[in-house]
């Protein structure tokens, strides 16, 4: 039910932005392979492209997907260019400050990452001209998925501990930021829900779109969007009252300033960060010394062997709290969104196959 209402929002949203002979290749994908979609590339000159749960193929004029570039569709300049304005809703300067940071954040919560010359005054960056491609990010909130999880990192009825979700990248680390903060603000019976604010740097947590959130992140939710966390930290403290505050993807120095003065005015933290294991996270330059006795109080990671998702809880020590698999609690659709399919996808004659991990050429 869920996948078929996400197929709909993405029809609505191919139907809104996409040209016509692109928007009709996109259309006659198959539902099934719709449902996997996660990215839509689109490059002036060069095959169209999807990338699905865990593999990429090119996409033909009649929706077929394959591996093989000379039978896809070949996107033309004009149609990205256009494209590009029905992004922008036919007003570039209106998008200025979101086209400079190198996206667009659309309707639904979905979002176009841009490339293209871009144009510095001094040592900012003030645009992007010369659009050479454009990369439609599918955005799909999965209400439910951190259900099996969130009494782990709630510590008493009105409290929660730090926590720090771990993980390569595309393995859901968002996805499941965005749940736990949903279930930290609603509460529940036997949780007090907390006045939460979200630091939404990449705009990607909550995907405002002029100025309302795409995805529900609770009623007790204050966002900033577009915000450095640093800047979002002091600002959160200084005027919101919060007694939570979410941030995606810690990085430097800065943010590790940021999280300790959020932790010295008595605020829990929910953080995620890229990293393959706790001890690749404790050996990251600045942001590692945020998962020590001090600091994070329970670590959560997510990773994927084989096409299988697993996940684990521990302690700042590093010791196994819970072991976790989708069998267990994850919803089927989180555990496809970004898994490995291990079928054939497609073949058309004598094109090629696209698997889980790679294509093969069949010819």
């Amino acid at each position: 039910m869920e996948r078929t209402k996400n197929n709909r929002c993405f029809e609505e949203l191919f139907q809104l932005y996409l040209p016509e002979r692109i928007r009709c290749a996109v259309a006659n994908i198959q539902e099934s392979y719709i449902s996997d979609l996660e990215e839509l590339r689109i490059r002036a000159g060069f095959p169209l492209m999807g990338v699905f749960s865990g593999y990429d193929c090119f996409i033909t004029p009649d929706g077929r997907l394959t591996g093989d570039s000379s039978h896809a569709l070949t996107v033309t300049l004009d149609e990205l260019n256009n494209l590009f304005y029905s992004l922008c809703e036919h007003s570039v300067y209106a998008y200025q400050e979101d086209i400079k940071r190198g996206f667009i954040t659309l309707r639904g919560g979905h979002r176009a990452g841009i490339c293209g010359t871009v144009v510095y005054q001094g040592e900012e960056i003030t645009g992007i001209r010369d659009i050479s491609s454009v990369n439609i990010r599918l955005s799909r909130q999965l209400k439910g998925c951190a259900d099996g999880l969130i009494d782990s990192i709630i510590r008493n009825k009105c409290d929660i501990y730090n926590t720090l979700i771990l993980s390569p990248p595309r393995c859901g680390k968002t996805t499941l930021l965005r749940d736990i903060a949903r279930h930290i603000s609603q509460g529940s019976s036997n949780f007090r829900g907390l006045r939460t604010a979200v630091i939404d740097e990449r705009s990607e947590i909550a995907a405002n779109y002029k100025g309302i959130p795409q995805n529900d992140l609770g009623p007790r939710t204050d966002i900033l969007n577009g915000c450095r966390k640093k800047d979002g930290i002091e600002i959160a403290l200084r005027g919101m009252s919060p007694h939570v505050i979410i941030v995606d993807e810690l990085g430097d120095q800065k943010d590790a300033e940021a999280i300790k003065m959020a932790w010295n005015a008595g605020v829990r933290i929910i953080a995620t960060a890229h990293a393959f294991s706790l001890e690749d996270f404790k050996g990251r330059f600045g942001v590692g010394q945020l998962a020590s006795q001090n600091g994070f109080e329970r670590i959560i990671l997510l990773g994927m062997n084989d096409g299988e998702r697993w996940v684990r809880v521990m302690d700042a020590n590093g010791n196994e709290l819970d072991f976790l698999n989708q069998n267990d609690w994850l919803s089927h659709d989180f555990y496809r969104l970004h898994s490995n399919r291990t079928e054939v996808v497609s073949q058309a004659d004598t094109e090629a196959a696209c698997t889980s991990k790679i294509y093969r050429d069949t010819c």
